[in-house]
């Protein structure tokens, strides 16, 4: 059974003064008490609940205990219940749903990573390619430029042999006739 402690609420002005800006100002509000007494059992820093007496009219006996209508009473425990138990039911398929988000989101860091190790390693390999293609360039036009001064060696060479070709064949017949000659 719930056990009411009845009192007065007591409002006085309460003033208090600062210095804003280098003027002083006075400031003015309402200071609410509520005065208990030791009859009422209460232990320091107990939480209380203060409810109007109009809302509670018609609630209280004599003694200030809760009577009246019951079933209005279970009615809103069971409202309540049934408010409880479809928050409760939120609250699993928020609980489920971040579960979910919270792997998912962790394959997806994951395969990030993975992705940017893999970028990595192709952007290393590539720069190591890079530079492969760079010597091989380097190689090629020193092979380039050896095979022209070999095209030019023959070329020359050639020259000289079409030049000395005539007079071979020449030197031959000359050497051949006179041979017969001797004969």
């Amino acid at each position: 059974m719930v056990r009411l402690v009845k009192s007065a609420v007591k409002c006085y002005k309460k003033k208090t003064k600062k210095t804003v800006g280098g003027k002083r100002k006075t400031y003015e509000y309402n200071q609410y008490l509520v005065p208990l007494k030791r009859s009422d059992r209460l232990e320091c820093s107990q939480e209380v609940f203060l409810v109007r007496e109009k809302d509670l009219e018609g609630l209280l006996n004599e003694e200030g205990e809760l009577v009246g209508d019951q079933t209005a009473f279970k009615r809103q425990v069971s409202v309540y219940q049934k408010e409880l138990d479809e928050l409760e039911w939120k609250h699993g398929e928020l609980s489920r749903s971040y579960k979910e988000r919270v792997s998912k989101n962790t394959r997806t860091n994951q395969e990030l990573r993975r992705l940017t190790e893999e970028l990595e390693s192709i952007r290393q390999a590539n720069q190591k390619l890079e530079k492969d293609l760079k010597l091989e360039k380097e190689d090629h036009q020193e092979l380039e430029e050896k095979y022209r001064q070999e095209v030019e060696k023959s070329k020359i060479l050639e020259e000289e042999l079409s030049k000395h070709k005539g007079d071979f064949w020449t030197s031959i017949r000359s050497k051949i006739s006179s041979k017969e000659d001797k004969d």
